[in-house]
């Protein structure tokens, strides 16, 4: 199911139990209206998002055949765009889709231009592109052929409250050409999340085949110990965050040093500070991982000095 009927039927499970007045029912309430307020751009087509558009061999649904970025709009530009593009483009070489039809790094970068502006953010705003591979029933790819869906919402309310983490053991992430990817198969994250909101915590920390630290289910994550910020190598399966790829550049200039790393369980016992980092929420502090807790004087410091 594409985006757009993914929100439609979300919506009408949702209203079974809008009498329930929650926080969470409130916010799926929320953000029901202002996605159904805004156009989605659909293969260079702007649409109503209501509009059905995917079919029984939507291979997206069918198997998970694609990708998707999840960008930050500033009212301007997208931020760290050619990250984006560099990640989004080597995953398409990956899956080997057929590029030669104009789907260029400059053709996907004026789709997003064009629905931010057809949608009238002018300010901060998340932009959600979902690319996959042309409708064919059988498992093996004949159509190569890339289809896009783009999304734009608005930014979403920062809680600035410090997370708490909890470790994910019920399923590992293993290294290989699709871990640093954001393909369509998400279903590991989905269940790490699904175990720390039901744990009473913010999100879970995901380990990998080896049982070292990999990510969270939406972010990257840092450690700090004696000045020295830590996150686990590439080759440790963790997506290839655009956030993370900015802060490994320009750290240096900043005075901290940086070392991509293997992290096991055991240093996030020993470690004396920890944030994550994701494109949306930039940098998050973290007070805890289970029952150890961490200061966040070296983390508040460097969130300074990006802002300057």
């Amino acid at each position: 199911m594409d985006c757009t009927l993914s929100i439609r039927c979300l919506s009408a499970s949702g209203f079974r139990f809008l009498s329930m007045i929650t926080p969470q029912n409130l916010y799926l309430r929320n953000s029901r209206k202002q996605v159904l307020n805004k156009l989605i751009n659909f293969n260079g087509h702007m649409t109503d998002p209501q509009t059905r558009i995917a079919t029984a061999f939507n291979r997206s649904l069918r198997y998970g055949d694609g990708l998707f970025e999840t960008m930050y709009w500033d009212g301007l530009r997208i931020q760290n765009l050619d990250f984006h593009l560099d990640r989004l483009f080597q995953g398409m070489m990956i899956l080997q889709f057929d590029l030669t039809g104009g789907f260029t790094r400059e053709f996907i970068s004026e789709e997003i231009k064009k629905l931010c502006s057809q949608n009238e953010q002018s300010s901060k705003s998340r932009v959600r592109l979902n690319v996959f591979r042309e409708d064919e029933p059988s498992l093996m790819p004949v159509l190569n052929k890339p289809v896009f869906i783009i999304e734009s919402t608005d930014f979403p309310e920062i809680n600035p409250t410090p997370l708490r983490l909890t470790l994910f053991e019920g399923e590992k992430k293993f290294p290989g050409i699709l871990s640093n990817l954001k393909t369509n198969n998400y279903l590991l994250n989905v269940v790490a999340v699904q175990f720390a909101k039901g744990s009473g915590f913010d999100d879970a920390v995901i380990l990998n085949s080896r049982g070292n630290i990999c990510e969270t289910s939406s972010s990257n994550i840092f450690l700090i110990q004696k000045g020295v910020l830590f996150t686990p190598a590439l080759t440790q399966g963790c997506v290839a965050g655009t956030k993370r790829r900015e802060l490994l550049e320009i750290l240096p200039g900043l005075g901290f040093q940086v070392e991509e790393t293997i992290i096991s369980k055991e240093m996030i016992h020993e470690t004396e500070e920890v944030f994550l980092t994701n494109a949306i929420r930039q940098v998050m502090p973290v007070i805890c991982i289970d029952n150890t807790y961490y200061a966040r004087e070296q983390t508040a410091r460097l969130m300074l000095q990006l802002k300057a």
